[in-house]
């Protein structure tokens, strides 16, 4: 097994670690909101967070909406610079552009 140190790496652990930051930020946001307007997830099965669209603040939705972009959108970026790392790619440009 080859280890790789490249450099692009770091864009995307800080990426994966800004998207962690995220989730818990959204997690607590929404807690309190369901809290506030009384919904309780005791007995509750499925569902899912749109669903809370318009039944709990615009605050913990837009936080929602933040989360979601984060697992939607950079899939090609992890792509594209895991391939770089493989490739021994990931410095100069490509780092900077990252």
């Amino acid at each position: 097994m080859t280890e790789t140190n490249d450099p692009i790496l770091a864009p995307v652990v800080a990426l994966a670690l800004w998207s962690r930051v995220v989730l818990f930020w959204m997690a607590a946001a929404r807690g309190r909101a369901m809290r506030a307007a009384g919904i309780s997830l005791s007995g509750r099965r499925g569902g899912r967070g749109q669903d809370l669209e318009g039944r709990i603040g615009e605050g913990a939705v837009w936080k929602a909406h933040n989360y979601t972009h984060l697992m939607e959108q950079p899939t090609l970026f992890y792509a594209v610079a895991l391939a770089l790392a493989v490739d021994g790619a990931g410095g100069g440009l490509h780092l900077v552009l990252a």
